[in-house]
């Protein structure tokens, strides 16, 4: 069925109580946190797709979002970029729809207002919105957890996460109004969740942080905590505390901002933008090597296509 610019196939029997897990790269995808919840949620209910944008050459420049050529089995396709739609039953409601945005280059009116039709046609009535961004916080302390919640009240022990009205001024996306929309047009509930990353571990998948957000989720939706990505974040954070004695630098930023995580409540202070600490060479190349970790795992489909 053509939903806007969407082709859905509407599940059958309907989805009971949805909410929607929504990610938006790669806006506020740092560590690519949110894919590795969607992925995590998906294998969790066996999560079906059933829909994508019909033409995702309206909205993507595919000189900046590349598709790719896969060989399986001796065969050849090509991956396309595009916004995907998937759903989980649950054993009890509400079921899931998790909604992998690809940010718009062009048309994102459009764009925005197609994906309110999606929300509406699978009856979502809680809109939540995942992503992780840098800030100026320890990887030997919890990581904290900011966001907001709109016509509802949250658990009182809501895993610590800080919920307050956003105070942020500056640069967004266009697709941030869905959430807006979404609450105000089509009266859902919403909910914001941001994980804060160390701004000197800029690793290409942050386990720490998807473990933080899936603890989250799971006071929400009572899935079990014994989660692969909490041993993954473990062993990926441990590399670092060790190798950073040979550091000074690091090793004095890193206790700075112990001190400012121990005095602190989470998220109290505005995140540092990472230009304005200057890392030595031999903390780059660190800092480097630490990303360079392998993780089998990688093998599974992206799920952008």
């Amino acid at each position: 069925m053509k939903i806007g610019d969407f082709e859905i196939n509407i599940p059958d029997p309907p989805l009971r109580e949805p909410h929607c897990i929504a990610i938006l790269k790669p806006w506020i995808n740092v560590g690519n946190v949110g894919q590795i919840v969607l992925r995590r949620l998906g294998r969790m209910y066996a999560a079906e797709r059933i829909g994508q944008l019909d033409r995702p050459g309206k909205f993507y420049d595919f000189t900046r979002y590349r598709p790719e050529i896969r060989l399986r089995g001796g065969v050849r396709s090509v991956r396309v970029p595009n916004t995907v739609v998937r759903i989980a039953r649950r054993a009890d409601p509400p079921d899931l729809v998790l909604l992998q945005l690809l940010e718009p280059h062009a048309f994102a009116e459009d764009f925005n207002d197609s994906i309110l039709e999606v929300l509406k046609a699978l009856n979502v009535t809680r809109y939540v919105q995942i992503g992780g961004m840098y800030d100026s916080v320890p990887h030997s302390r919890p990581l904290p957890v900011t966001g907001s919640a709109r016509g509802w009240e949250p658990p009182s022990d809501f895993s610590g996460v800080k919920l307050s009205s956003s105070r942020y001024q500056g640069p967004t996306s266009m697709s941030s109004q869905i959430s807006e929309r979404a609450r105000s047009e089509l009266e859902l509930e919403t909910l914001s969740l941001m994980v804060h990353l160390p701004l000197y571990l800029k690793l290409d998948d942050d386990y720490a942080g998807s473990a933080r957000i899936l603890t989250v989720l799971s006071d929400l939706y009572g899935f079990s905590r014994q989660l692969p990505e909490i041993e993954m974040a473990e062993k990926q954070y441990d590399q670092v505390t060790p190798a950073m004695n040979d550091n000074p630098a690091l090793k004095d930023m890193v206790e700075r901002f112990e001190r400012g995580s121990d005095a602190d409540s989470p998220g109290e202070n505005p995140p540092t933008p990472a230009e304005e600490i200057s890392l030595s060479p031999e903390i780059e190349q660190f800092l480097s090597d630490v990303a360079q970790i392998d993780d089998d795992d990688e093998d599974e489909d992206d799920d952008s296509g």
